[in-house]
């Protein structure tokens, strides 16, 4: 697959309160790529009564890095640091990462299953 579709920002989301103290978010940049955009079907939420199920947003491939996992946040452009993204850009909040190879051949890549968070 052709990771042509843009460049994207990996954040870890970090608790840098004082012990004792309510939490406070910092986002740390930890990984950039390029990015490619399989194919990928959504549905509702919660489809029947009592039954959840995972939203999906967006669904990209990038360059393996096994060093990303569920809930670290992604925008989907390239930035330095947290304090650069837009006030109304999408955020994205990682539901799944599968570190396996390309369909294409003997690539390692990383699939995230991406969901709009609001941070």
């Amino acid at each position: 697959m052709n990771l042509d579709k843009g460049v994207c920002t990996v954040f870890r989301r970090r608790d840098v309160a004082q012990p004792g103290n309510m939490p406070a978010w910092a986002y740390e940049n930890i990984y950039q790529s390029w990015y490619g955009e399989p194919e990928f079907a959504t549905g509702p939420a919660w489809p029947t009564e009592r039954r959840k199920e995972n939203q999906t947003d967006a669904r990209i491939r990038i360059l393996q890095n096994r060093d990303i996992r569920q809930n670290d946040v992604v925008i989907l452009r390239q930035v330095g640091s947290w304090a650069e993204r837009q006030e109304d850009e999408a955020v994205f909040n990682i539901d799944r990462a599968y570190h396996g190879l390309d369909d294409d051949g003997p690539t390692p890549i990383t699939d995230l299953t991406l969901r709009e968070v609001r941070p």
